[in-house]
């Protein structure tokens, strides 16, 4: 990634791309006061600069066939061995996010089941990673906002 300024330009155009990745050219030039193939040659600079990664349908974990999500709090050794515990995380089929954090947890993980058992089997998966000392599991109620 380039460590190039966003102008005022730029950043509008971002802000609308996390509220709806689906504008079309048209309308985000609008807003900004750019045509179409401006906007779509700032968004493919914006890309290949890595500030964006990619573009994703958010499902309503409330109407996805009876799934549930849960946050799963992981503490680690200070010599686990990250991109080894990164990959694993990555390669689980029902962990939907990670996130590496400061402070006193170390990873937030966002885990998709079906029941109490996937529940279980997918907290104890995450459990017996190598470098996990400690994990704290809980259910998400309902989702307020997403971005």
């Amino acid at each position: 990634m380039q460590n190039r300024r966003l102008d005022a330009i730029d950043e509008e155009i971002l802000r609308r791309l996390v509220t709806n990745a689906r504008t079309s050219w048209r309308d985000l030039g609008a807003v900004v006061g750019l045509s179409a193939n401006a906007v779509a040659q700032r968004v493919k600079r914006l890309e290949g600069e890595g500030r964006i990664h990619g573009y994703t349908a958010l499902l309503d974990p409330g109407l996805s066939d009876g799934r549930a999500e849960a946050v799963v709090n992981l503490r680690t050794t200070t010599h686990a061995l990250v991109p080894e515990l990164e990959e694993a995380m990555v390669a689980m089929p029902f962990v939907v996010e990670v996130l590496d954090l400061a402070g006193p947890v170390d990873y937030q993980v966002r885990v998709r089941y079906a029941g109490q058992r996937e529940l279980y089997e997918a907290v104890n998966a995450l459990r017996a990673l190598p470098g996990v000392t400690a994990i704290e599991t809980r259910t998400v109620l309902r989702e307020v906002l997403r971005r």
